[in-house]
């Protein structure tokens, strides 16, 4: 006579049957998919953690004691459900290639496109991720940003703080500044020696093309709501322009001053995106930063220096004239010339009042600002006085050579402009050349004071 306990066995195998039509979420992790149907006598028998896939609509019990969304579908082949597990596991690896960009995660959810290979071509309807995966790639880059980056990009206590907390806080809702963020931070932690330096030169130029396309939809459409975002990624992108001289393969690039014509565009842009929502920032938490926006540095002051005041004098008598050196000999371009001369000398007597080191952006970034885009062109084609004034606007950019975005691209501008220059022109160049080693030989000598102190 068989046992009560053998009894009750062989009941609990005869109340349940195999099934197929469990959701997809549990077949993904491969659990058994069962319905249960215990007898009430035996009804406690049944934990809640003994029954996988219970079938339960909307939503099954193992779903809903994990968290995770829960999804039915019938018929689904094998490729189907290797795919709905693609998208529902945590994801915490590196990114590849452009797996970012083809699979975005907005902050309403999973936002499928045309370039996700998950979703290409699938009649399956993918269930958002689960609120509990994480992308370890991006959090660390965020982190970096805000812990290391955001400290090496202000000037003022302030304005590091903005980087530091404000601007993160802004880009949770725009994803175009949240890469730009992941972008700069990728070339900072690239900057500082990373064993994987390539990986992260990678990751930046992931990050940063996802981010222009995704700014320039934004751009379209300023407003209130997305002022700041756009206002932040104008300063990002220069940043980002500048630094990434030391990626793989730029210092090696065919069209010579490249580098100096792309950061100059960068900084040109600025004078496009901020009208439109000037007025929104100047009421927002950024309105510090405004100075980055190009003003009036018109300057009839003198140099403290008389033998500087002269050169500056000569130097403008050069860009205003139709010299030898005005290859074109157009009278567009001189005035062009004689008005970008004047602008770099009213920023060189800015410059002069601020300690070395110290140097604040409206000196720094104004000239460029200010360009026309023909000047962009005679410096790409390798115009004489162009490349003439842009090594005078190096002689600035050195002031703050302790910023590691800029560290190394005064040098390489300096060696292009060298090679570039007609033998009979150099002469031209000795004075930035001078003042450059000048500022270095002080900066040593200052960092020597510091090591002995």
């Amino acid at each position: 006579m068989e046992s009560h306990e053998t009894s009750v066995r062989k009941r609990r195998n005869r109340d349940h049957h195999n099934s197929k039509n469990g959701c997809l979420q549990c077949k993904a992790r491969k659990v058994k998919v069962c319905i249960a149907v215990p007898c009430a006598s035996e009804y406690r028998a049944y934990s809640p953690s003994a029954l996988q896939c219970d079938e339960e609509k909307p939503k099954c019990r193992s779903c809903t004691r994990r968290a995770t969304p829960c999804t039915y579908t019938k018929n689904i082949g094998l490729n189907q459900l290797a795919r709905a597990a693609q998208v529902i596991a945590p994801y915490n690896k590196p990114e590849q290639g452009l797996a970012f960009v083809a699979a975005p995660y907005n902050h309403g959810g999973f936002m499928p496109n045309e370039n996700n290979a998950l979703l290409a071509n699938s009649p399956l309807p993918m269930a958002p991720p689960s609120p509990l995966a994480l992308n370890m790639a991006h959090l660390e880059l965020l982190h970096h940003f805000i812990a290391v980056t955001s400290e090496a990009l202000g000037v003022e206590t302030i304005s590091r703080q903005i980087w530091k907390l404000k601007i993160p806080q802004i880009a949770l809702s725009h994803d175009f500044l949240m890469h730009s963020i992941l972008a700069v931070a990728a070339l900072h932690i690239a900057h500082l020696g990373s064993e994987q330096r390539k990986s992260y030169w990678e990751r930046a130029a992931m990050h940063q093309d996802r981010a222009v396309q995704l700014q320039q939809e934004a751009m379209a459409n300023p407003s209130q709501d997305n002022a700041d975002a756009l206002f932040s990624f104008s300063l990002l992108v220069i940043y980002f322009a500048f630094a990434s001289l030391k990626a793989l393969g730029s210092q090696d690039s065919e069209e010579p001053l490249a580098g100096a014509v792309q950061c100059i565009s960068m900084l040109r842009g600025i004078r496009y995106v901020v009208p439109p929502i000037q007025q929104w920032v100047e009421e927002g938490p950024l309105a510090q930063l405004l100075s980055f926006h190009p003003g009036d540095i018109k300057s009839n002051h003198s140099f403290n220096d008389p033998d500087t005041d002269r050169y500056f004098q000569r130097f403008l008598v050069l860009c205003s004239t139709n010299s030898d050196m005005n290859t074109t000999h157009e009278f567009e371009d001189i005035e062009q010339y004689a008005a970008a001369a004047s602008t770099l000398r009213a920023s060189f007597l800015k410059a002069e009042s601020v300690a070395d080191g110290e140097l604040k952006t409206p000196p720094i970034w104004q000239w460029a600002c200010r360009l026309a885009p023909e000047f962009l062109q005679r410096l790409g084609k390798l115009h004489p006085i162009p490349l003439v004034l842009v090594a005078h606007w190096c002689v600035i950019l050195a002031q703050i050579r302790q910023y590691w975005w800029i560290q190394g691209w005064v040098d390489h501008t300096m060696g292009q402009i060298q090679e570039n220059l007609p033998r009979g022109n150099h002469e031209w160049l000795e004075w930035p050349m001078r003042k450059i080693q000048e500022q270095r030989d002080d900066w040593a000598r200052g960092g020597d004071e510091i090591e002995s102190s």
